[in-house]
């Protein structure tokens, strides 16, 4: 069962959705009034596309970029490094300006690098290098193993979580990099998680180079030449420290809440629990320090305050002071805010804030071929139909290409962008998508990423993961009958035998007794044709409907 099925939860649709059991807004934008647009804009974001490199929503012209992996500051790579959905600090080009922006440097920025020690599919969450990594509605996946292209013994992308394999006593699990932004309080005593935007696949190190290892986040203990990230403990006896960009001595470099990477070429003991780096560094949680410096910023809210209207994310303060009343974002919250540098370069004072995806929002996935696409109500934007919904296709849209192994940044010439989507699309040579939208008070669809897969072997497959309309409401039709149900107005159509338990997939029922209810959690793949998926026995990779029961994580539960 699992290689049967485990093949399609394995794909993005499966492991990358969000949902929520209430409705709420999907966001916009608050600007406060008589703020100018910031120039020369640094921004601390996700790469969305290509052509030359859109971050946060702005296309940044990369032709005189230096681009560096913030481990090794002074390796020089190209623009072939970078990915859809890595976190990237950009600097930008002293004549930047907010409507022509350029880049003078693109910084990588990965979380976590090492072995997945643990998974729970029900939390949606990794454990790597003992860091909590969260997997959203967002999450990318990148495989790039040698397998994929083996002629002997080749293997299957890993496209989502349910297709990692986690550490199983003294036999690795995946080995993996990790790409996000910190969710912490960033106070004494305060702890950090990661936000994944992108996980990416490799073959584990076979002579491992001095960054085969990382971990990154906010420092939870320290004594001497000790100190521990979350759950991991660093012995800093053999390393070189560096805080504020010099050389120093390792014994108390660094306090409680502070921000630090631990690197090294040392594989820590399965599961990790102890690392001994080769470099820790004192981290920046801005991409720039100067007051009253222009810049851009995404982050998950941790928390939020009302009077004085504020907020925080990655650990750091956001002065909403000046933003409209009744604008705060929700804790929870996956915001995108701009403004400027205040208090030596520990919070933002905000112009803007925009809310990529609300908490409590509903989330969606399809997977299909396109039905066709049209302009949207502005510039660069689509409407997107795909199983008959129109999906909303924007600058914040994360699109990829992954029809094809190889250069994961995609072509250097007709780059897959928000601005060659429509015609890009139509050229390509598969049509078979995997989307993600959050669905706003109205029920109206707007794509969170976008990813071009292999059409699948079976002409017409179609799927949809998501929670059961209301209405019309379910009908079960008992042992060998038909089962009846809609997500976001899809209708679904099952045979009974199909429809298996989800909270243990590799174990469930054949029989699912308890039937579906409004309000369930599902994962449904079958033949499309007529504006109706067709669901038939026995379950199979092509063929089922997977059961997840209420959502456990309330109102926020992301990915599979």
């Amino acid at each position: 069962m699992k290689n049967k099925l485990g093949l399609w939860i394995a794909l993005p649709l499966a492991a990358a959705l969000a949902l929520a059991a209430c409705g709420g807004g999907s966001g916009g934008t608050t600007t406060a009034t008589g703020t100018a647009a910031p120039t020369a804009l640094s921004s601390s974001g996700t790469i969305d596309a290509f052509g030359s490199v859109f971050v946060n929503g702005h296309e940044f012209a990369i032709g005189a970029a230096k681009i560096l992996d913030d481990d090794a500051p002074a390796s020089m790579l190209d623009a072939s490094a970078l990915e859809v959905g890595m976190s990237v600090d950009v600097v930008a080009a002293a004549d930047s300006t907010s409507t022509s922006p350029a880049a003078a440097e693109i910084h990588l920025h990965p979380l976590a690098r090492g072995v997945v020690d643990a998974l729970d599919t029900n939390a949606s969450t990794l454990t790597v290098m003992a860091q909590t990594v969260q997997l959203t509605a967002g999450t990318n996946f990148s495989d790039h193993r040698a397998c994929l292209t083996a002629t002997t013994s080749p293997c299957t992308a890993v496209a989502g979580q349910s297709d990692l394999t986690a550490t199983t006593g003294s036999v690795a699990g995946n080995y993996v990099t990790v790409y996000g932004y910190l969710h912490s309080t960033g106070t004494a005593g305060g702890t950090s998680s990661i936000v994944a935007t992108l996980i990416v696949v490799n073959d584990p190190p076979t002579s491992p180079g001095p960054l085969a290892y990382k971990a990154e986040g906010l420092i939870t203990a320290a004594s001497g030449t000790t100190a521990s990230i979350g759950g991991l403990a660093l012995d800093l006896s053999v390393a070189t420290c560096y805080a504020k960009g010099a050389a120093t001595a390792c014994a108390g470099a660094y306090a409680i809440g502070q921000v630090v990477s631990a690197v090294g070429a040392t594989a820590p003991a399965l599961p990790a629990s102890s690392f001994q780096p080769a470099y820790v560094r004192l981290r920046s949680k801005l991409p720039v320090q100067t007051d009253g410096a222009p810049v851009e910023i995404e982050g998950r809210v941790s928390s939020v305050s009302a009077s004085p209207a504020s907020f925080a994310i990655r650990g750091i303060m956001v002065d909403a002071t000046a933003l409209s009343s009744g604008s705060l974002p929700a804790a929870g919250d996956i915001v995108r805010v701009a403004g400027v540098v205040a208090a030596g370069g520990t919070s933002i004072a905000a112009s803007s804030v925009t809310v990529i995806h609300a908490t409590l929002s509903a989330t969606y996935g399809f997977e299909g071929d396109a039905g066709g696409v049209v302009a949207g109500s502005s510039a660069n934007t689509w409407v997107l139909t795909l199983l008959g919904q129109s999906i909303a296709v924007g600058a914040n849209t994360r699109l990829a290409d992954r029809s094809q192994h190889g250069n994961p940044s995609g072509p250097t010439t007709n780059p897959f962008n928000i601005t060659t989507f429509q015609t890009y699309l139509a050229a390509s040579a598969s049509q078979h998508l995997l989307v993600t939208a959050q669905a706003d008070d109205s029920g109206k669809l707007s794509a969170m990423s976008l990813t071009i897969v292999p059409e699948p072997s079976v002409a017409g497959i179609a799927g949809i993961g998501g929670i059961v309309d209301a209405t019309p409401a379910p009908v079960n039709g008992g042992a060998g009958g038909t089962t009846a149900f809609s997500v976001h107005g899809l209708a679904v159509s099952a045979d009974t035998g199909a429809v298996i338990g989800g909270a243990f997939p590799l174990l469930a029922r054949l029989s699912w007794s308890r039937g579906i209810s409004a309000g369930d959690l599902l994962l449904v793949r079958g033949s499309y044709a007529g504006g109706t998926i067709t669901v038939t026995a026995p379950p199979s990779a092509t063929s089922v409907v997977i059961d997840k029961g209420a959502p456990q994580r309330g109102n926020d539960y992301d990915g599979f």
